[in-house]
């Protein structure tokens, strides 16, 4: 698997470690939802970095104790139908307040990548046979905006009346 943002490929320094692994001490980790759950003080104190995966099946409100300390929040779809990714990156960025690395994951198409950054999303993990040229095609195929998204761009009324508020 291959990790991208808006620009291409890019360096990933987060490994993940199956809830049954050993983790190394100060290795940036990423381990399910599960796991971080039953052994965060163990995680927060060996690992360099903490981050968790979940499904479009997760509850933020249990995430969200541990939000704060999470260096990034993998969000994995089974299906590119399944629109729930949608739903809780914004919900994590708007309600929840979570600042850091979101990262979708599964299989993604370069026609989403647009509409998952304006969701707040800023990595993604494909495969790597992912179409890089589509997805930089994809991202610069808009650049203006009538709705407001979780990418806070300036709506087109704003930019119409030279105000970004």
């Amino acid at each position: 698997m291959a990790v991208v943002d808006r620009q291409g490929p890019i360096a990933d320094k987060w490994t993940h470690v199956a809830d049954d692994a050993p983790m190394a001490a100060g290795q940036s980790v990423i381990v399910s939802f599960a796991r971080l759950k039953n052994e965060h003080n163990s995680l927060f104190s060996a690992a360099g970095a903490v981050g968790v995966e979940i499904g479009g099946d997760a509850n933020l409100d249990e995430l969200e104790p541990f939000l704060p300390r999470l260096g990034v929040v993998v969000i994995r779809m089974n299906t590119m139908r399944d629109g729930r990714l949608f739903s809780l990156g914004r919900l994590l960025r708007d309600r929840h307040k979570y600042t850091a690395d979101m990262r979708a994951a599964g299989d993604l198409i370069p026609d989403q990548v647009l509409f998952l950054l304006r969701c707040g999303f800023t990595s993604f993990e494909v495969k790597d046979n992912f179409p890089i040229d589509s997805l930089k095609r994809s991202v610069a195929a808009y650049t203006n905006w009538y709705q407001r998204a979780g990418d806070r761009a300036a709506r087109v009324a704003e930019l119409r009346q030279g105000s970004t508020s």
